[in-house]
Parts: structure tokens; sequence; C-alpha cells
């Protein structure tokens, strides 16, 4: 509507990745930087990580366009994918033919394998690009790892560059993902544009769409940026809008008045009424749709899939509510409503403990418990501080990172584990006795349910003394 009127042949600030567009400020040249050096050196994964909307998606489109003719891609937009899923879509994407009825896991990576192996005897590279990686599960990074290990004296013969948000890089800390980990020969963050880059970034794509003069005062680009701190997605949305609203009044430049309107157009208020950043009001109408969400969910997902639903909408949102607070205490993501819970921690290497135990228990343990009092949430424990047994009856939700649930280690290798924890805590004398009686030795010691075996309870506790990694109760003892 607009275009004639400044006399622009494009449309300058579309929100759609394209690499013609891409303003190369000095942190999207570092960027680019790091993925073409990192295709170049002998490593298999390369990291790119960033905020939402600062152009991590539009760096790599510009890398794609620079690589040579030699190079074999495969472009996957969708992470959300099961081991075979991921196996089944490399082949689409690098034109590998397979039966999809009758494929396996092993025929398609023998497929990939011999694929990769004739490509570079060609002299051809492969990379696999993957978007919104933040959302792979822990057991697709690993097969995504495990493909990678096919190398030669020189090169590794398949390139893997995640792209995501900066949980991504939380992701990454997982124990059991250290050895993807040490695999990253380079990585960069991305940094929202400064107010200077963000002028010039205005100005760079106005030039690109035709503009022969400058259409944005200094002080419009001042409040744009103030108003989006420097987010390129953003960015382009208050610029198009204000380029409306300064046609609709007739001004041959755009203002602060008009940068104003169009955060009031975006936000449906007022521009009188306005207040704060479109962060800010982006972040709110984010929240409230969550809550929405969650006020309207009637057929909400249950901790266990046979488990009678409760009925009532308001315990299904506290069930939610206190799920989500578990998992945040785990930097998990936002769970699904459609989803059993302890179906989907699985994607994480997390295992559900639903038992009755008694405080100290959940103690001695040592990972944040659920508490419930008539299949209603009625605290999440954190810390060490007394808990108000009047409000539990014992019943408890509890993570613990699993030690075989990714399938990496066999049968022999499980019981080898086993027999190691069992011989850390127990004495030499203790180490003689059957495994029925170690069992029973341990759960006395740690102050257990006397079971017997290798009980939910029991693998949990020996879970929190194996791994580094995870949350713990606070002792709060004294502080603040």
């Amino acid at each position: 509507m607009y275009q004639n009127f400044f006399g622009l042949q494009e449309q300058p600030f579309s929100i759609a990745p394209d690499p013609h567009y891409l303003y190369m400020s000095e942190r999207h040249q570092e960027a680019l930087a790091h993925l073409t050096q990192g295709l170049q050196g002998s490593g298999g994964f390369i990291l790119l990580t960033g905020e939402v909307g600062t152009g991590k998606t539009t760096v790599s489109r510009a890398l794609l366009d620079q690589l040579p003719e030699t190079t074999r891609t495969a472009f996957i937009l969708n992470p959300m994918l099961s081991e075979d899923e991921l196996l089944a879509t490399l082949c689409d994407e690098f034109g590998i033919r397979y039966q999809k009825r009758s494929a396996t896991r092993k025929t398609l990576t023998d497929k990939i394998s011999k694929f990769l192996l004739s490509a570079n005897e060609q002299g051809e590279q492969c990379v696999v690009l993957i978007d919104e990686a933040q959302h792979l599960k822990p057991q697709v990074l690993e097969q995504l790892r495990l493909l990678t290990n096919l190398e030669t004296h020189q090169n590794k013969l398949l390139r893997v560059i995640l792209i995501g948000q900066p949980e991504l890089q939380d992701l990454l800390r997982r124990r059991e993902l250290r050895q993807l980990a040490q695999r990253i020969t380079a990585r960069y963050h991305i940094l929202p544009l400064t107010q200077a880059d963000t002028e010039r970034y205005i100005a760079y794509r106005l030039q690109i769409a035709g503009a022969n003069r400058a259409l944005f005062s200094h002080a419009a680009c001042v409040a744009a940026h103030k108003a989006t701190e420097g987010v390129p997605r953003l960015l382009n949305l208050v610029c198009d809008r204000a380029l409306l609203s300064a046609y609709t009044s007739s001004s041959q430049q755009v203002q602060p008045k008009h940068i104003k309107q169009a955060i009031a157009e975006l936000e449906g208020t007022d521009s009188h009424q306005t207040k704060g950043t479109l962060l800010k009001v982006t972040a709110a109408i984010t929240l409230a749709v969550c809550l929405v969400v969650l006020a309207t969910v009637v057929s909400y997902f249950l901790l266990q899939p046979n488990e009678p639903a409760m009925g009532a909408v308001e315990q299904k949102q506290d069930k939610y509510a206190a799920v989500e607070r578990l998992a945040v205490a785990w930097q998990l993501p936002q769970p699904p409503v459609e989803q059993a819970f302890c179906d989907w921690v699985r994607n994480y290497e997390l295992a559900c403990l639903t038992d009755t135990l008694s405080v100290s228990q959940v103690q001695s343990i040592n990972y944040p418990a659920l508490l419930f009092k008539d299949q209603r949430p009625a605290a999440l424990v954190e810390t060490t501080d007394r808990v108000d047994t009047n409000q539990w009856n014992g019943e408890l939700l509890m993570l613990y990172q699993h030690p075989f649930s990714s399938g990496n280690l066999s049968e022999d290798e499980q019981k080898q584990w086993l027999q190691q924890q069992l011989k850390q805590h127990l004495s030499e004398a203790d180490a003689q006795l059957s495994s029925q009686q170690q069992f029973r030795q341990l759960q006395r010691q740690a102050g257990l349910p006397v079971t017997g075996r290798l009980d939910a309870a029991t693998l949990a506790w020996l879970s929190s003394r194996y791994y580094q990694s995870g949350p713990r109760l606070r002792n709060e003892v004294g502080e603040g």
C-alpha cells in the first residue's frame, strides 16, 4: 500500500528470513564466520543460539547460499522427531531411497552410512542443519552423535549445525549428552542489535527495497530501538507498521509519533495509553494466552496413563500448575497438555517416582518432590525445611535421572553398574550378602522402605548419588 508513496520496489520489512535482506552487523558477521569456519574444521557439531527473532534462521540461510556446489545439505525445520523419524527424514532430505514400510533403524543407518561414504569418495561434504534444535529429544541428539562417528583420517563425513534458542545450551549441559557437547567445535550466541546497528539495519533494508533517501528520522530509529530492544523480528513488525502510519498521514518521513502509533496498533491499544515496550506487552499477551489455555483445558493429561480422571476442572488446573513447577525445577520446557507427564519426561531420560514415603525419606533421596492430599497437589518440596504433614497423606511425585532409560547399556552393563553402586555404598562384609540382603541393608542405611529389591525409591536414591546434575533440596536453615 505504501510502496509507491515512498518509491519502494519491495516490502522492506518482511519477517520472512530472506538472505537478500540480511544486514551483516558485527555480531551477524561473527556468527556467519563461526559457522563457516566450523564447516572447514574436523569437528562434527556446530552450535548457533540466540533469543527469538535475533536472526538465527536468516544467518543459516545465508550460510547455505555460500556453500559450494559440492555440499549436500539436509535442512530439518521440524525437530519434534523420534530416532527413527530422524533417520527417515535424513534419507528423504539427502534423496536416499528406502522401503518405507519395512525400514528398520539398522536399515536406515546403513543406507545413510553408505551414502556418506559415497559422497566423500566423490569429494562432497554432507551437512545437516536443524532449526529450533532446543526441541530435540536427548535420544535423537545421541542418534545424531552416533551418525557423526563415521569419519576418515582427516574429516567427519557428516557435519551437524544446531540452531536454537538459549534453552539449547541448557539441554546440551545434561550429563547424558556430555559426549556430544565435547564434539562441538564452533559455537556462537547472537545478541540483539545495538542502537547504532538498529539505525543501520533500518537504512540497509530500505536501500535494498529501492529507497533513495532516508525514510526514517534519527529520532524514529532511536524510538524503534527502544521499543524493540534491537530484536530484528520486532523491528520489522514495528517499522512496517510505522511506514503505513506515515503513509496514512501523508508524511514523507517516519517520525517518533509514527513509531508510537505503530506500537499502539500492534498492541491493540490507543496510542495515548501505550505503556512499556513492545517486548513487555508481547510477554504479557503470551502469559494471558497461557492462562486461557490452562483455564479451558477439559481433557487434561494424567500423571499415569491409566489413572482415573479427577473430574473437576479446578483439580486439573492445580495439577498442571504443580507438575509445571516440578518441570521448572528440572529446567525442562513447558509440559504438553496432550501427553501423560510421566511419559513425556522419558524424552529427557527422567523417570517418575510415585509412591507413599515419609518426609525423611524424601529428604534422603534429595530430589524435589510434589506432595498430594486427596489427589490434589499440596506442596512442592524444594528445601529441607519442615513439611506440614497435616496437608499431606504421603503420596508424592518425584522425578529422577534413570540410568538405563537411554537404552545404551546392555543387560550385563546394567548389572555391572548396579554392582558398582552397591559396592560404593555398602561395607565389604555387606558386599558378600545376596542381592536381596544387599538391597535390604542399603535401604536400612538410607532410611528407605525396606523391600529387598531394586524399587523406584532405591533407584532414585542411587541416581541422586551417581549423577552430579539435577536439582537438589536446598538447606535454607539460617539463610536470608
